[in-house]
């Protein structure tokens, strides 16, 4: 057989010459190798003393299976700290603490729940699975540390901040009121924090700028859910269901979204703005009024008006204000004009600072809490002083807290500027009571103490003159031009009156004397010859000099106050009967024919002359027939009754035979009466039980319960009712 040579470590030549050889040599180098194995595995013990040595603690990430740095396919470095110990592994390799030599066996062993977690937790690839070079990785599913989710493929790559919050619980998570950009209950979060990791530190710590941003995932077990309100615009706040929090409560799988939703109390972002609590308590995952009435009110529309500080005097107070003011009047720009129930500036709102901002200019001093120059507090005249600013603190104003600071009515008390001048002012020339502000200002106030019900020219920014037409001081055709400043037609200034040399006065105008409105003396007969000193003869409400009044109160107020010429009512029927030219001077009216008053129902009161003349005027008349009878009646029938009501009843004065004389029935009623018996001094319906003394029926037959003569006459009537 041809022989098989080596060459040993000498350069000599070995011959092998038959098969005993070969199985000789077979035998010494298995020894060989045998030996030299099991020297090189006891070196590599010797070295091999803990996990760093193999793998690097925590395990290395890499690619691929790196012999030089120990690293290989894994997400080992973002599940565990940067020097963990062995017993850390443990989580998800049971027993890892107490790992020998003996664990490198080529197999990779997984706890039975990784991470202990409340629900069963595993591994995709089993609890036990070969090691290979190239393997293909798996999943966790039901794992405390990733909410329970799916976790992505083991060794993906460590997570990045914000795209690998979803892996756990979503950017933001979708349930209770966390941020939302469309719907929900967390709509309003995510219009206010955005839903970007931004809008997590409201209410937690700030994991995205931490050295391993998930590691509050992976302490998963060892703590609980971390709630806190320290983030601007908040520095406190409480959660009613702090239990939830606790590990493992806060779970999907422990606590039912229902159950695990509180309530958050003492916070400013859900407060009344002012340090109090909100109106409605916020509930996570529950829902607020669309305004602002579930914190801190709204307009006075809406379902729970603003009531902190000021507030309502401003915007829930039309019994005052005439109209409520609108929150964009101070808030301009946080809210919008069109709806001051819909915030439009997000980032002035729960901010920590109140925003104002006046839509029709002014300014605002936040630290002593004063506006100044706006429209709602000003004299009423831009070039006019103003009054002092006002304090969001102060107490409630009148109308002297705006127009005249130095009267109790507000009266405008600016120095006067002249006629039509810009700063005009007649105002103390007008006003003595507060009722004087409505003569002139009626769209605007009724009383004079408060502002009329839906009025909106007040505080507009526009000087309103509106005359009380109505008003008898007023007059009913009375007029204001704005651009000069003037008033015609008016009562005040003479319209119903002869004479007067400015009856169209403008304001700011000084005017003197009585003779400006009407004639002095006017122009009537009653006046003729009159010189001032006589006016208190018929006025007794003017002084002696004629010049001025003991009681202004009378003057211009709509009545004709005169009362010095003769006792009123008018009861005697003097003799001679006053004459047209007497009365007419004090009593004009409408008719030509009767320039008499008369009295209004029910009372009559005086002056009233019509409720018994109902035929004629009295004057020069000194019988019976003003009152009774036909006007234009001669003979025995001058003031013969002929009509149905009182005091002209009929009754059988028409019959043929009773075409007497009066007093041949009625004794001295007859003939007239001055003692104010009948007449104007006895002036109400005659009644039954009153008939015997008004009538006076001097027939010694008369019966005036039954109202018959009996046999006075040869007809003898018998039981004949007169009426």
């Amino acid at each position: 057989m041809p022989d098989r040579r080596s060459q040993d470590e000498k350069g000599k030549t070995m011959v092998i010459e038959d098969t005993s050889d070969r199985k000789r040599m077979g035998r010494a180098i298995a020894s060989v190798l045998a030996l030299g194995l099991a020297v090189t595995l006891a070196d590599a013990a010797a070295a091999a003393s803990t996990c760093s040595d193999c793998h690097g603690m925590p395990p290395i990430d890499a690619a691929y299976r790196n012999i030089t740095t120990g690293g290989f396919k894994g997400s080992h470095q973002t599940h565990q700290p940067a020097t963990a110990a062995a017993a850390a592994c443990a989580v998800c390799h049971t027993g890892s603490g107490a790992y020998a030599m003996d664990h490198m066996n080529g197999t990779i062993e997984m706890a039975t729940n990784l991470n202990a977690s409340p629900q069963a937790a595993v591994y995709s690839k089993g609890v036990f699975f070969n090691q290979t070079s190239n393997p293909v990785m798996g999943t966790c599913s039901n794992v405390n540390c990733h909410f329970e989710k799916v976790t992505p493929v083991w060794s993906s790559g460590p997570l990045t901040v914000p795209a690998g919050c979803s892996s756990c619980h979503g950017l933001p998570p979708a349930d209770g009121s966390h941020p939302s950009a469309t719907a929900g209950s967390g709509k309003r979060h995510g219009d206010y924090y955005g839903t970007g990791t931004a809008s997590c530190v409201k209410c937690h710590p700030d994991h995205s700028v931490a050295a391993k941003p998930f590691a509050h995932a992976s302490s998963a077990g060892n703590r609980g859910l971390i709630l806190r309100f320290t983030a601007a615009p908040n520095t406190a706040g409480t959660y009613s269901k702090t239990a939830n929090l606790n590990y493992p409560n806060y779970l999907p799988s422990q606590t039912t979204a229902a159950n695990r939703n509180g309530s958050c109390t003492a916070m400013y972002c859900h407060s009344d703005g002012n340090g109090g609590a909100a109106k409605t308590t916020a509930v996570w995952g529950g829902t607020l009024p669309a305004d602002c009435s579930g914190c801190h009110g709204g307009n006075a529309s809406s379902a729970g008006p603003i009531a902190t500080g000021l507030h309502a005097q401003h915007v829930n107070a039309a019994a005052v204000l005439g109209t409520n003011y609108a929150c964009a009047v101070c808030h301009n720009g946080v809210v919008g004009t069109a709806n001051d129930r819909l915030v439009t500036t997000l980032s002035g709102h729960v901010n920590g600072t109140r925003t104002v901002s006046f839509s029709g200019g002014g300014t605002w001093n936040a630290t002593a809490r004063t506006c100044a120059s706006t429209v709602c507090h000003a004299s009423g005249k831009a070039t006019a002083p103003q009054p002092p600013a006002p304090a969001w603190t102060g107490a409630a104003m009148g109308c002297n807290g705006c127009h005249g600071t130095s009267n109790p009515l507000g009266t405008p008390d600016y120095a006067n500027g002249g006629s039509a001048a810009a700063l005009a002012n007649s105002h103390a020339k007008h006003v003595a009571a507060a009722a004087d502000c409505a003569l002139c200002h009626v769209n605007t106030t009724t009383t004079g103490t408060a502002i009329k019900a839906g009025a909106t020219v007040h505080t507009n920014g526009v000087i309103d003159v509106n005359l009380n037409t109505a008003n008898a001081r007023v007059g009913g055709t009375a007029t204001w031009t704005a651009g000069s400043k003037t008033c015609a037609n008016v009562y005040c200034h003479g319209a119903t009156l002869t004479g007067g040399t400015a009856k169209s006065p403008v304001w700011g105008a000084t005017l003197t004397g009585c003779g400006t409105c009407h004639g002095f003396p006017p122009a009537t007969s009653v006046h003729t010859g009159k010189v001032a000193t006589d006016c208190i003869g018929c006025h007794p409400h003017v002084n002696a000099s004629g010049t001025g009044f003991t009681d202004a109160a009378k003057h211009i107020n709509g009545a004709m106050d005169a009362s010095g010429g003769h006792a009123v009512p008018y009861y005697t029927h003097l003799t001679p009967a006053p004459t047209t030219a007497q009365c007419s001077g004090c009593h004009a009216n409408a008719s030509a024919t009767a320039p008499y008053p008369a009295g209004s129902a029910p009372n009559y009161t005086a002056p009233d002359c019509r409720s018994c003349h109902v035929v004629k005027s009295p004057y020069g008349v000194s019988d019976c027939s003003s009152c009774h009878g036909t006007a234009g009646a001669t003979g025995v029938n001058r003031g013969r009754p002929t009509g149905s009501t009182f005091p002209n009843i009929a009754g059988q004065h028409g019959k043929g035979d009773h075409r007497v004389a009066c007093s041949s029935c009625h004794g001295t009623y007859g003939t007239g009466r001055t003692d104010g018996t009948h007449g104007p001094g006895n002036r109400a319906p005659s009644t039954v039980s009153t008939r015997a003394t008004k009538v006076n029926v001097t027939l010694p037959t008369w019966n005036p319960t039954t109202r018959t003569c009996g046999n006075v006459c040869s007809y003898n009537h018998g039981s004949k009712t007169w009426y």
